[in-house]
């Protein structure tokens, strides 16, 4: 018998399936009361602008900036966001550059507030793929409003494919075409005139394979399988890749259905590039602790500018844990302990949902109870997540203390 997890819905696809049902022309109902704050965010921006008001309060929602700011400006609506933690730490530049280019005004106006106005004018749109995929799933969501055929060509190697492949299912699912023209130096989106969003009457987006990395984690490194039920073996979440992942450091994983099992294994060091799934890079460097050599965490340069800087983060906690971590350009090396147990202890959050969530993981493999500073940070994408975690019976080892 193993525990069984029912997973959370998918971030990502509720924040694309939140904004293109605000947009479409007929009555669509997204199913997600998930109450995670980023989710809450994009909920709020939608709200403010179906009601014509400026301020957006975006909190530490990447996404929901990024994806909002094209979406006022094809609507020509100023707009006022305001944002929390690191956020406006965070690029923005390609995007504002590119809007301004066609029409729109898109500037800091305070150490925490970006304000956009003017009308976004239709045409070709020009993006680097190495800086987020946000960008790109922000204008593409945008340009069907305009009613005319636009381009975004995206040069450079893609980072986060997957996410714009997520958008672009979302997209058809509301009705709009988009074709894609793949070439050596990009891509290229064309996306056709006089298109308008119909959504469906009623959607709900599929399970968080983001989420559902911590619980195949606990299996593999705990003394108990963990199954994971509600997850879509074929999805187009890049995030689903944790199982390739956990399969090169030799791990026991099997699928049946939308049941996704992971049995306590002996682990070795393997080599996995997170280019395309930065958000498994903490999943992937917990799984490493435990392993019996060297894993080498290729591309991890975009990691510097998540919710912490979690590069430091992830080795700050291998420290914590007991477990050798060295930051390299664009590389994070984790030697493993073979399977020994980690230290445990008190460690900083670093305001980071992802590091909390590892860290508590880790409590499952610990000699001495796990405590973990303001854990608050989970309410980001998984606010019941200790609940979930005490109720698996995963919780004798873990302390979570709270703001």
């Amino acid at each position: 018998m193993s525990i069984v997890i029912d997973i959370i819905p998918s971030k990502s696809y509720a924040h694309r399936m939140l904004i293109c049902a605000a947009l479409s022309e007929t009555p669509s109902h997204v199913e997600c009361d998930f109450p995670s704050a980023d989710i809450e965010a994009t909920k709020r921006c939608i709200e403010a602008m179906k009601n014509g008001e400026a301020r957006m309060d975006c909190g530490e929602s990447g996404s929901t900036l990024r994806f909002m700011i094209p979406v006022l400006a094809a609507k020509g609506q100023r707009g006022e966001f305001h944002t929390e933690g690191r956020l406006a730490e965070r690029p923005l530049s390609p995007l504002s550059k590119e809007l301004s280019s066609h029409g729109c005004q898109v500037i800091r106006t305070g150490t925490n507030t970006i304000t956009s106005e003017g009308q976004l004018e239709p045409g070709t749109f020009i993006l680097p793929g190495n800086v987020t995929s946000q960008f790109v799933s922000g204008i593409l969501m945008a340009l069907p409003i305009l009613r005319k055929e636009c381009r975004v060509i995206v040069t450079g190697r893609l980072q986060s494919a997957p996410y714009i492949d997520m958008t672009l299912d979302v997209m058809e699912q509301f009705g709009i075409r988009v074709q894609l023209e793949q070439r050596d130096t990009g891509r290229t989106y064309i996306l056709p005139s006089k298109q308008a969003y119909h959504g469906p009457e009623v959607c709900r987006p599929e399970g968080d394979w983001s989420a559902a990395s911590n619980w195949l984690v606990a299996g593999v490194i705990g003394t108990e399988p963990v199954s994971v039920r509600g997850l879509n073996p074929q999805s187009r979440q890049g995030d689903r890749e944790i199982i390739t992942a956990l399969r090169l450091f030799g791990a026991d994983i099997r699928i049946e259905g939308d049941l996704v099992t992971a049995y306590p294994s002996k682990l070795h060091g393997a080599t996995i590039d997170v280019a395309q799934t930065p958000d498994l890079a903490p999943a992937i460097a917990l799984a490493a602790a435990r392993a019996q050599g060297v894993t080498k965490i290729d591309n991890t340069l975009r990691l510097h500018m998540k919710e912490s800087d979690r590069v430091k983060a992830i080795c700050s906690v291998m420290e914590y844990l007991g477990v050798k971590a060295e930051e390299q350009p664009n590389q994070i090396w984790i030697t493993g302990n073979g399977g020994k147990p980690f230290r445990g202890g008190t460690m900083d959050n670093f305001g980071d949902h992802r590091v909390v969530m590892m860290e508590a993981i880790a409590s499952l493999a610990a000699d001495s109870p796990v405590v973990i500073r303001d854990a608050d940070a989970v309410s980001k994408s998984y606010p019941g997540f200790f609940q979930v975690l005490e109720k698996a019976g995963l919780a004798g080892n873990v302390k979570a203390e709270w703001r």
